[in-house]
């Protein structure tokens, strides 16, 4: 039977993926007063065949860690391990001890994928990954809904980019409808008319999702998709676009991470104003990016909301993108840059057409970063 003695600390991403990479028939889990049901969001997400053992150990007494891992070895026998990538230093060095009297193997999870065998020092890449449900697991936040966003279809697509080449050939008309939405709709596709006819001849008609856009007798825009008005109204059209980029910059990846659209989450009871909804999801080498995109203008309020998210459903391991398809204001920048809020908009109205396209390069710089 192989065990894994773990020590609990304030992460268990560490520990799980410990757990994951090297599967232990049973764990036994050093916890201290202040760690004491750090690892519940863990549970669910184990196999049901794994033996979980619970220790209370003291966090500053050697001696005592020594005990308990003794005591271990002295009731069970088989092959041991042990994860000292959690628990104060105190702790590992006594652990530490008992693997070497023992002659087991002790290992120290990086937070770059790495396995470090503390034996001998060596380390090497981690053969097992976390995927998005397991890291979002760990944090204790359920999924209502998502999308995969390589599933995109190409019309999904193709229909995104006519609405944004509409946009930037005839910005007024666009904005005269998007004013209509906004106020008279309150931004609510059941509130929108089949057919809504302005005073310069502009008119647009929908009809079971699809959109008609003409000035006169000449027409502007026109997507007979079922998914047309959703797109177009709601801005979906720049997330799809931003997502279908993501996804072609994660294809050219090791491992090819993860890329979700439309992330939904159980909203959180404790705090039920916090927005439970992110445009696209990247996992970058467990290290979990919201892209939040914005197809109007961006508020403060926007910025904040941003920050709740990422500190509601991502924690420490997670980085917030605001993708902007219009520049942003100086105050605006300034204030995403003390949140620590990563910035990809253009530096004026004319650079958007072609902006999208420097997002590869743009994420290449940013993935590097967050490795160092």
């Amino acid at each position: 039977m192989k065990h894994q003695i773990i020590l609990l600390g304030k992460d268990i991403t560490s520990v799980y993926h410990g757990i994951k990479e090297f599967g232990p028939d049973h764990i036994h889990l050093l916890y201290t007063e202040e760690t004491k049901d750090i690892e519940t969001p863990m549970y669910p997400l184990l196999p049901a065949s794994i033996r979980c053992s619970r220790y209370k150990a003291e966090p500053y007494d050697g001696n005592n860690v020594i005990d308990v891992c003794r005591q271990i070895h002295s009731e069970h026998q088989g092959e041991f391990a042990y994860n000292l990538s959690e628990g104060t230093k105190v702790m590992a060095f006594a652990a530490f001890i008992v693997a070497k009297e023992t002659d087991s193997e002790a290992f120290y999870l990086t937070q770059h994928g790495e396995i470090v065998h503390l034996n001998t020092f060596e380390f090497h890449p981690l053969h097992s990954i976390l995927n998005n449900e397991e890291i979002l697991g760990l944090s204790g936040n359920k999924l209502t809904h998502y999308h995969d966003a390589k599933e995109l279809s190409i019309g999904e697509v193709k229909a995104s980019l006519q609405i944004k080449k509409f946009i930037e050939q005839y910005p007024q008309e666009h904005a005269r409808i998007q004013k209509f939405f906004s106020i008279f709709c309150k931004r609510q596709l059941t509130r929108l008319p089949n057919s809504k006819l302005f005073a310069n001849n502009l008119r647009f008609k929908q009809r079971n999702g699809s959109l008609l856009i003409s000035l006169g007798e000449y027409v502007l825009l026109r997507l007979n998709q079922s998914y047309a008005t959703m797109l177009y109204f709601e801005g979906r059209w720049w997330e799809t676009l931003v997502a279908n980029e993501v996804c072609n910059w994660s294809e050219q990846r090791p491992q090819s991470p993860e890329v979700w659209q439309s992330v939904i989450f159980q909203t959180n009871e404790r705090n039920p104003q916090t927005k439970n909804e992110i445009d696209v999801l990247l996992n970058n080498q467990q290290k979990l990016i919201f892209l939040e995109c914005k197809s109007g203008n961006v508020t403060q309020n926007d910025i904040y909301k941003i920050d709740a998210v990422r500190e509601t459903y991502g924690g420490d391991i997670s980085q917030a993108v605001l993708v902007s398809y219009y520049p942003i204001e100086k105050s605006l920048r300034d204030k995403c840059k003390d949140l620590q809020i990563h910035l990809f908009a253009p530096n004026y109205t004319g650079e958007r057409s072609d902006f999208l396209k420097k997002m590869p390069a743009w994420l290449d710089k940013l993935a590097d970063e967050l490795q160092l």
